[in-house]
């Protein structure tokens, strides 16, 4: 049998912590200390739990030295 990988070609305006670590790249350990909790990126609390704006994780990466 062969594997198949799933890859995600268009990302949703907000993301949850697992999918904006993986938009970011890295793990989601690095995502809230690197930029969460460096007020990089805004963490919205909703009904649905906290999410992350996709344009504001690519704005932290382009202006991250």
């Amino acid at each position: 049998m062969e594997q198949t990988v799933q890859t995600v070609t268009e990302w949703p305006k907000w993301l949850n912590l697992k999918d904006s670590s993986k938009y970011a790249g890295c793990s989601p350990n690095t995502f809230k200390r690197h930029l969460v909790n460096a007020g990089r990126v805004k963490a919205h609390v909703t009904d649905y739990g906290t999410v992350y704006d996709r344009d504001e994780i690519s704005q932290a990466i382009e202006n991250w030295y």
